[in-house]
């Protein structure tokens, strides 16, 4: 009887689900998708428009995490951060850039980031064809240095321009995060970008 007890014991401990430090897990956001100008670089794309697409993720964090940083990889390249190629922002705050989420940041060890990816870019034809679709009536053209069009929120968005959002699930995208427990403890996670 004594070897059942210690037999279940130790099945019950194999069968505990390990909890992960942190988890993530993509949302369809309802942010806005817009188009912008292309003012890092014009003269490469005269033809083209960057779309920006907002990813959202929901980061869960334990207890032990201190923070939490990541690097988002376009078609199996590494891109800079520091606003050039990404930027991301706390969902609860948009109004600044953040660089990592600390334990202070996710008071409640849950918080939601937004990703906006700043270098894909359409062709100017597709632009105007997204433009008429929803009803948009401002020129291409005539767009400044940080000018913006809102055209619909991601989850519409998504639904609505399935072979665009097909053509951008070619390219292998994913996000990886890095967990910081205690002064040497690293955990990794990666997120393939379902578009």
């Amino acid at each position: 009887m004594k070897y059942l007890y210690v037999l279940l014991l130790g099945l019950s401990l194999i069968s505990c689900e390990f909890k992960e430090p942190i988890e993530i897990t993509q949302i369809i956001s309802k942010e806005m998708v817009i188009l912008e100008d292309n003012y890092k670089d014009r003269s490469a794309t005269k033809d083209s428009i960057r779309i920006s697409i907002p990813l959202e993720f929901e980061v869960n964090m334990d207890s032990s995490t201190r923070y939490v940083v990541w690097f988002y990889r376009v078609d199996k390249k590494t891109l800079m951060d520091d606003a050039f190629d990404y930027e991301v922002y706390n969902k609860q705050d948009k109004t600044k850039q953040i660089f990592q989420i600390d334990s202070d940041l996710a008071n409640n060890k849950l918080i939601n980031i937004i990703i906006k990816q700043n270098n894909y870019l359409i062709s100017k034809r597709d632009a105007q064809k997204l433009l008429k679709k929803y009803n948009i009536n401002k020129s291409l053209e005539n767009l400044k240095s940080h000018d913006i069009i809102r055209l619909t929120t991601y989850d519409k968005f998504r639904n609505e321009n399935k072979t665009l959002i097909n053509d951008f699930n070619k390219i292998p995208d994913s996000i990886h995060f890095k967990a910081m427990r205690g002064k040497k403890e690293n955990f990794y996670v990666v997120k393939k970008i379902n578009w």
